[in-house]
């Protein structure tokens, strides 16, 4: 069972580590040391086992809310398309009519873009950059 709990440590670090530090799989790493330690004290197998669901649930409960409250302003860090946020820019090309999908050059720059209310706009109309999601601009007519 040993063995076990090596793979379940080793396959939680390697997630977590493959997810970006996102915190994922942490919690069963915590449960698989703990099984592992109980298992090399000579822990009978079902013990270890409710020993791995244990350790990961408290750890899970008492850490997740914190962790939350440390990383929510971490993923919403502005990055330098923010500052297009609030400029106008004019529609360049239509991309696709049935799913609403054209172009925008802002600041010289050119962005795939959609409209806050699904009309597409003709081209060189201008438009009003409302927000960014992902990699598309949500824009609004002038």
């Amino acid at each position: 069972m040993l063995e076990v709990w090596l793979t379940v440590i080793v396959i939680a670090i390697v997630v977590e580590i493959a997810t970006q530090v996102q915190l994922v799989t942490i919690w069963a790493a915590l449960g698989g040391v703990a099984a592992l330690v109980c298992g090399i004290c000579g822990v009978d197998e079902g013990v270890q086992i409710i020993v791995f669901f244990a350790v990961t649930f408290i750890a899970l409960a008492l850490t997740r809310p914190l962790v939350r409250g440390l990383t929510r302003n971490i993923r919403n860090t502005p990055t330098n398309a923010d500052m297009n946020i609030g400029r106008t820019g004019l529609v360049t090309k239509i991309v696709n009519e049935a799913t609403g999908d054209f172009r925008v050059s802002v600041s010289g720059a050119d962005w795939a873009a959609r409209t806050v209310d699904a009309r597409i706009p003709d081209i060189g109309q201008s438009v009003r950059v409302e927000r960014i999601e992902g990699v598309k601009l949500i824009v609004s007519a002038v």
